[in-house]
């Protein structure tokens, strides 16, 4: 896939995509809220890179890659760049995964532009949410405005279509070609369910068409 990057936009970090995922532990679909976000983790922490010379993260790079016309897999490969002042890559930068309650707790992704909007709009409300206990409040006009605000954001980027990727796209012109997908991650575990000591990994990422 590293012919389908385009060079000039090799130093840009600003795409922006929303892909609706699930996830899948041993095969069986999960809707366990902190699996839900270990697992969305694990491949954040993945798409960010550096893949270090992994083969199992070097396919799930280049997977995503055949699906995101904007995603920069030399940075998968070598790793996105640290914000200034930081001492390592945050996947949070980039990529976000919100599991959204109005849609029963469907995932989705968000990466680039989308990704900065959503830390920007959580800073604020853990800004809120501080000045709130100063007060020694547990709510104000100001925090539900900034949570409001929040959920709105998250809503137009889950209903804007032209954001979603798709099955293919032009390698020229990066137009999306063919349906939605969403995007399937699929872990292995120990197997230790329900245990203490219950511990799975990311093995592999596939795409699959939904009609919207």
């Amino acid at each position: 896939m590293l012919s389908a990057i385009n060079q000039s936009k090799q130093n840009n970090t600003s795409f922006g995509s929303v892909v609706p995922l699930r996830v899948y532990i041993d095969g069986m679909e999960t809707f366990n809220r902190q699996l839900l976000k270990s697992a969305s983790h694990q491949l954040t922490s993945v798409l960010a890179g550096p893949a270090k010379n992994d083969s199992k993260k070097l396919k799930i790079i280049r997977e995503f890659a055949k699906h995101d016309p904007d995603y920069n897999i030399e940075y998968g490969f070598h790793g996105y760049p640290k914000k200034k002042n930081q001492k390592n890559i945050r996947p949070s930068d980039y990529f976000r995964c919100i599991f959204d309650m109005f849609s029963g707790g469907r995932g989705f992704l968000f990466t680039g532009a989308q990704a900065e909007k959503l830390l920007e709009l959580g800073k604020s409300i853990g800004s809120e949410k501080a000045a709130c206990k100063s007060r020694n409040l547990s709510n104000s006009f100001d925090l539900q405005a900034a949570k409001h605000h929040y959920g709105f954001v998250i809503g137009n980027f889950i209903r804007s279509l032209k954001l979603r990727i798709k099955e293919s796209f032009d390698i020229n012109t990066k137009i999306r070609l063919g349906k939605p997908v969403e995007m399937h991650i699929n872990m292995v575990s120990n197997k230790k369910y329900g245990q203490t000591g219950f511990k799975m990994e990311l093995d592999s990422i596939d795409f699959k068409p939904v009609d919207s």
